[in-house]
């Protein structure tokens, strides 16, 4: 590092020189990275890259191999995260990690010693309320601290989080993807809270697969490519384009569309008398074979409801139908026997199985086809484990591996491989490509699209409208439980989805059903 911003560097968090190996796999090499107050530094690479393995070093969950983790100046080995924690270093999760059925006081004042008490002794909920309302209020965010965690939406869910992180009054903070499966509007909330902790003062690293969202915060990049350090930018990003071409090997191509739907077509999948939320108008949405159809709403438009409805794992507002036959969704299972596989958007909470193996997590719904006389043929499942690993660039040891050493993205990525292998014709996926890397998103909108092409019907929730867009052949957009618009996704455009989602639009004027 040059002399002339060794000072400056004595003055934050840094990584230096870090090495760490899993079981002999390097995972990341010589690196360096560092946070500054008032700076936000992005951190970006692809699945597997070793973003998450350096986010675990700096907050003491892991301790490196080699290299040294220096606050203000001071070599630090953080035997915990508690310890981490104590040193000033915060961290916000992907993944949501709030108790549903508490109160959001109670969250936010778990991480700081508990509810406070009366001289009676008795708990001080009321005072809990007052501080942790005014805290929320300081950092601009509108929720009411009594209220139930589980009544919240996703956007408020991760404020709270953001909040309780907080608490502990860090002056680093890491934040792990904290947009992600966030739709704009709620995505620009989390972006404006941590513009306002930056001009705090606070040193920020945001990591994210969202790169206009890197080229609009950060004030310098990292890119993290196979466990090094690909480009260092100490300077805002030009544009998407600059950081895509260090993160992928190759620029993504032009959205795909699928060949025009016969007049006449049975649908795959059709949803009639569809109700997204309790007292909408109903509607009617069709997935025909060949299609890939994208569900797009804000929140709490009912959009993402209805990718759950049809994978069985909320109750269906409406009739389904399959193939022309009228079939029930109550549940998964119901959905996996009518021949639709689905994936939630928490897949953490809802379909990983972190201890099991790839190949284990590939094949669970499809063990009846390895089995014979009641012996599982292990041979084909690793076989079709490892075309799915090369064809999908899964990033891993083996399929041996447990699928909870690999990253969130590559995670995704054994899930998806989970039903496309599954032998179903439909699939209800709610943000498949969340956590995904620009050049996995790629590879898994073209997986989709084959699945297609192969007579399968695809149905996406997608919360982005770039992806809404580039992934589908037809847009369905609600709005307040109601279906008020079905475009064909070459003839709309990011900016006009977004003024359909937000604005009252007439069922007839936007209808264009193939």
């Amino acid at each position: 590092m040059e002399n002339t911003v060794q000072h400056v560097e004595l003055i934050g968090l840094c990584a230096e020189h870090v090495s760490h190996s899993y079981g002999g796999a390097a995972v990341l090499r010589d690196v360096d990275f560092r946070m500054r107050p008032g700076r936000v530094h992005a951190l970006v690479g692809p699945n597997g890259s070793g973003k998450s393995t350096l986010i675990k070093i700096l907050t003491g969950a892991e301790r490196p191999s080699a290299g040294q983790v220096v606050l203000e100046g001071e070599p630090h080995r953080f035997g915990s995260p508690a310890q981490a924690a104590a040193a000033g270093v915060g961290v916000v999760h992907q993944h949501y990690h709030l108790f549903g059925d508490l109160t959001i006081a109670d969250n936010v004042r778990g991480v700081i010693g508990g509810i406070p008490r009366r001289r009676n002794g008795l708990l001080d909920r009321r005072r809990a309320c007052d501080e942790v309302g005014a805290e929320l209020a300081r950092l601009g965010i509108d929720v009411d601290p009594r209220a139930a965690v589980r009544t919240l939406g996703p956007a408020e869910r991760k404020l709270v989080e953001i909040a309780r992180a907080l608490a502990e009054r860090p002056r680093f903070l890491i934040l792990d993807e904290p947009t992600a499966s966030l739709e704009p509007t709620s995505a620009a909330a989390v972006l404006d809270l941590l513009r306002r902790l930056r001009a705090d003062g606070l040193a920020l690293c945001f990591v994210s697969h969202r790169l206009d969202e890197v080229v609009a915060l950060a004030d310098e990049v990292t890119v993290l490519r196979d466990g090094a350090v690909r480009a260092h930018l100490d300077r805002p990003p030009t544009g998407e384009r600059e950081l895509i071409e260090q993160i992928a090997d190759v620029v993504p191509d032009a959205a795909v569309r699928g060949a025009a739907i016969p007049p006449g077509t049975t649908p795959s999948l059709r949803l009639a008398e569809l109700r997204a939320l309790p007292g909408a108008e109903p509607g009617e949405l069709a997935v025909h074979p060949g299609e890939v159809v994208s569900v797009h709403g804000l929140v709490g438009s009912g959009a993402a409801s209805v990718v759950r409805m049809a994978g069985g794992a909320l109750e269906l507002d409406g009739d389904a139908h399959v193939d022309g036959k009228p079939v029930p969704l109550r549940s998964p299972r119901d959905a996996r026997r009518a021949g639709i596989g689905f994936l939630p958007e928490d897949r953490k909470a809802e379909a990983v199985l972190p201890e099991q193996s790839i190949v284990e997590n590939i094949a669970l719904p499809s063990l009846d086809r390895y089995t014979r006389v009641g012996v599982l043929n292990r041979r084909r499942m690793r076989a079709e484990a490892d075309r799915y690993r090369e064809q999908m660039a899964i990033v891993c040891s083996s399929t041996a591996a447990t699928l909870g050493t690999l990253s969130g993205g590559n995670q995704q990525k054994v899930l998806i491989a989970r039903w496309l292998s599954s032998g179903v014709r439909i699939l209800a996926f709610e943000e498949p490509t969340n956590g995904v890397d620009v050049g996995g998103r790629a590879q898994i909108h073209r997986l989709l699209r084959e699945f297609a092409s192969a007579g399968g019907a695809v149905l996406v929730a997608c919360s982005e409208p770039e992806e809404a867009i580039e992934v589908a052949d037809r847009v369905v957009v609600f709005r307040h439980g109601a279906l008020v618009a079905d475009v064909a996704a070459s003839d709309v455009d990011e900016h006009q989805l977004a003024e359909l989602s937000a604005a009252a639009t007439s069922d007839t004027d936007r209808k264009a059903n193939p």
